[in-house]
């Protein structure tokens, strides 16, 4: 886990009951485990919502623009072919 082996993680532990002492750990703990978790469900819904009809729809047709020949009117004046 980001290369951080059990040791270092016992050490930042206690520095953490240090600073903050016993009586607010158990609070932090709870307020850490909601914002993982509201994280997480705000990632699942980006997902969710990139993978969704709506965006594969429009990434087709961004390609079938890309993929599409431009005309001698769509080309800016140095692209046109004399």
């Amino acid at each position: 886990m980001f290369g951080i082996g059990g040791s270092e993680i016992v050490v930042i532990a206690l520095i953490v009951l240090i600073i903050f002492g016993p009586r607010k750990l158990p609070q932090m703990a709870r307020d850490l485990g909601r914002f993982v978790s509201e994280a997480r469900s705000s990632v699942e819904e980006f997902k969710e919502e990139l993978s969704s009809e709506e965006v594969k729809e429009a990434r087709r047709d961004v390609e079938k623009f890309k993929n599409k020949p431009a005309s001698n009117k769509d080309r800016s004046p140095r692209q046109r072919k004399p």
